[in-house]
């Protein structure tokens, strides 16, 4: 049913594509009020994940703040919800985070299907390597190379949610730590 919502989304969507060069036929897949529930993950530590956990937080199921403590959130609540059902995650957080949560993803059956690595350097630069899913890929090329990025990610969760097939080049690309003086932010998606 299109209803206000829906066509503000869709409204919203198109300014955004225009901004990041969407082509047309994934402009529909930006809708996140989707039928696909998912959990969004993010860290407070980081201004681009809590600008992500801003943004998701209308269209997620639930969003969850690591908090500094990734196992209290897995074995506290995270691991026995995903066992009852495997509900897709989606987050932006540090690679470690992620490289810890694709282990533990094992152990119910999940898979990192989409993964979207920035690095940022001292300067602010944030350089984006794209793997996973085919249908963004090209899409999110001109993502830009400035802060803001966790929440333009946000508003194209739809994109991520249509494709949720397991891509291999986007499992184990890169360690835990990120190279010398840069952050490594990861946006991601296990199914």
């Amino acid at each position: 049913m299109i209803n206000r919502r829906t066509t503000l989304k869709l409204g919203g969507a198109g300014a955004l594509a225009s901004l990041v060069n969407l082509p047309a036929h994934t402009l529909a897949a930006t809708n996140t009020s989707s039928a696909t529930p998912f959990h969004a993950i993010y860290d407070s530590v980081y201004s681009e994940s809590v600008g992500f956990a801003n943004t998701i937080q209308s269209s997620a199921s639930s969003i969850m703040d690591i908090e500094g403590d990734l196992s209290k959130l897995w074995y506290g609540q995270l691991r026995n919800q995903l066992i009852t059902s495997c509900t897709p995650l989606m987050g932006l957080t540090t690679r470690l985070d992620l490289f810890c949560l694709e282990e533990l993803a094992r152990d119910v059956g999940m898979k990192v299907s989409l993964r979207i690595d920035h690095l940022i350097d001292q300067l602010g630069k944030v350089e984006h390597q794209i793997n996973g899913s085919p249908m963004i890929n090209s899409s999110l090329v001109k993502l830009g190379h400035k802060s803001g990025f966790g929440s333009k990610l946000a508003e194209l969760s739809g994109l991520f949610l249509n494709d949720l097939t397991a891509d291999l080049s986007a499992q184990k690309l890169t360690g835990p730590n990120a190279p010398a003086n840069k952050t490594a932010l990861v946006t991601w998606m296990i199914s």
